[in-house]
This record gives structure tokens, C-alpha cells and sequence, in this order.
């Protein structure tokens, strides 16, 4: 299929990504919101918006919310999700590369999207477009482990990833919890380091359950043959067990605030 940018592979299925992409608490938004002390009307600067999953709570709140997406494809769903809110600005654009503000953000917010960025230069990055005293919010929703869920299915589920795609690394709907607390203040522009969890829960149906996967990364570079065995294989598997998939998830908030 030719060589494809992992960080973009997501605008190939950017319809299938807002369909089924999970949200994170509200909780997690109120808390940016008291860290940052901002209130409705004030900017803020979203970094890999997606579809909007972030965009919208922070729109809601009554911010005035510049989102970058540098896929078309999810810009274009963006800005459909982010219509009802005329405080929303979509730029096509990567963080990367020097990206031009007119005055430094209060408030830098990415959801599920801060890896992508170049890891030597994002904490460079976001110090140039904070104000002194401006807060980073970066959130991740993390598989866990720990929520009850069915092992009987999981297991026959593993078992179809041994079968069809056994070199595929992540095999759970969400990034592997890593406390980035250490990268945040090693970069040295950032202090008061918190780290926050909000615990969540949800249940798929087999349709959803694939069609969840299909928006993974590590998914989509699978030959698309060996992707089709393997999501047919899920979707019989999860029928076969009341079609009926439990996730836990931990929404993992991170929170600094800019050097002066």
C-alpha cells in the first residue's frame, strides 16, 4: 500500500473515528478549567484535535478554542461536530515546524494526541506558545486492566490475535498508562506537575467493539487482508459471548503550568 504516516492513518477512517472514539469525563474538562483559573470567552489552543472530542467540552465551557488538525479528513468532520459553537477556529496545520501564533495561549489542550508530536520539540513548543503562568492539559484515555471485565472472551479474543496478526503490539482499545510526569518536568519549562486519574467504564457491541479497532493506528497498517480476517474473527468471537465487550478505561490528566 505504499509507505503511510502512522499520526495520519486516523483521516482514513476519520467518519468510523467519531462514530466510535471514546469521549473522557466531564470531571477531567472542570478540572483544566479550575487549574488553568479561565473562564468562558478566554483562548485556549487545542494540539491534534481530531473530530472534536476534546473541542466540543472545551467549547461548552464557553472557550474560544483554535483546534489543530493536520488531516483533512478529520478537520472536515470537525468542523461539522464544532458548527454550533462560532468560538471555534479549525486549521488544518500541524503543531510541528514553527507554527505561528499572534499572542502566546493561556491554556494548551491535547487529548490522545500529544505522542504524536515530536518528542525533542513539543515541550519546546508548547513553552513558546503558552503566556508565563499558561497551563498544558495533555489526557489520554489508558486501557484498565483492573475494571471486571469478561476474561473467558478476552482470552478467545487474544487467541484470534495469535491467529491472524501475532506481531500487533497493542491489542486493547486505548494507549498503555504511562506517567509522563517525568518528561513534563525534565523539559524544564514547566512546573507544578500533577497527574489525575478518572476511572470509566463502558460495554461494546461486537459492531462497535470492531469498529473501534478500525480507527487504532497499529490497526490500520495491518495489511488489509489480514485486518479483515482478523476484525470477522472479533466479531464472531464477541457474538459468541452475548455480544457483549467490557472495557475499563482510566483517563489520565496531566496538568503543568508554564515557566515564567
Amino acid at each position: 500500500m505504499g509507505e503511510r504516516e502512522q499520526r495520519l492513518v486516523f483521516g482514513e477512517v476519520a467518519e468510523l473515528y467519531d462514530r466510535y472514539r471514546p469521549g473522557y469525563p466531564e470531571a477531567a474538562f472542570d478540572r483544566i478549567m479550575e487549574f488553568s483559573r479561565l473562564r468562558a470567552g478566554q483562548r485556549a489552543l487545542e494540539v491534534g484535535s481530531g473530530t472534536g472530542r476534546a473541542t466540543v467540552p472545551l467549547a461548552r465551557r464557553g472557550l474560544l478554542v483554535t483546534a489543530l488538525e493536520p488531516s483533512q479528513e478529520m478537520a472536515r468532520v470537525l468542523r461539522r461536530n464544532t458548527a454550533a459553537f462560532p468560538g471555534v477556529a479549525v486549521e488544518e496545520a500541524s503543531f510541528e515546524g514553527g507554527w505561528q501564533i499572534a499572542e502566546p495561549f493561556p491554556l494548551l489542550v491535547s487529548a490522545q494526541a500529544w505522542h504524536w508530536v515530536r518528542a525533542e520539540t513539543r515541550y519546546v513548543e508548547a513553552y513558546r506558545v503558552l503566556r508565563p503562568g499558561g497551563c498544558l492539559a495533555l489526557l489520554w484515555n489508558t486501557a484498565d486492566s483492573s475494571k471486571p471485565g469478561n476474561p473467558v472472551l478476552e482470552a478467545a479474543v487474544e487467541d484470534v490475535y495469535r491467529r491472524e496478526a501475532p506481531g500487533l503490539a497493542s491489542r486493547v482499545p486505548g494507549d498503555i498508562d504511562e506517567d509522563r510526569r517525568t518528561e513534563i518536568g525534565a523539559s524544564g519549562g514547566f512546573d507544578q506537575v500533577t497527574r489525575e486519574i478518572y476511572s470509566w467504564s463502558t460495554t461494546y457491541s461486537g459492531d462497535e467493539f470492531v469498529g473501534l479497532l478500525q480507527t487504532q493506528s497499529n490497526h490500520r497498517l495491518l495489511d488489509p487482508a489480514v485486518r479483515d480476517r482478523l476484525l470477522t474473527g472479533i466479531a464472531e468471537v464477541v457474538a459468541a459471548h452475548g455480544d457483549e465487550f467490557p472495557q475499563g478505561y482510566r483517563c489520565c490528566l496531566y496538568l503543568a503550568r508554564r515557566r515564567h
